[in-house]
């Protein structure tokens, strides 16, 4: 019993290093967790920002097609009425 309680304390020290190690890297899996949810936060920000852009341009994008189809078919109407709007447009 003796050899079993000299063995345990010279096991102390060995123990007492181990539990810090132990504490410093749960503190530092808590700062690299911390920091990539921070990360995360940012880029679904981004990402959010992101699509509401595309969906701006895309209704842009729509209108200005809408436009073109317009024009288009004033030109079609211009060239089966044979009328030059050329000459109207330099004035």
């Amino acid at each position: 019993m003796d050899e079993t309680l000299k063995e345990a304390a010279r096991q102390v020290p060995s123990l007492t290093v181990l539990v810090v190690l132990v504490i410093y890297f749960l503190r530092a899996l808590d700062r690299r967790d911390s920091t990539i949810k921070s990360i995360a936060d940012a880029c679904h920000a981004s990402q959010a920002s992101s699509v509401n852009a595309i969906n701006e341009n895309t209704k842009v994008l729509g209108m200005v097609g809408e436009a073109l189809d317009a024009h288009r078919q004033v030109i079609a109407d211009a060239v089966r009425d044979g009328i030059d709007r050329s000459a109207l447009a330099k004035s």
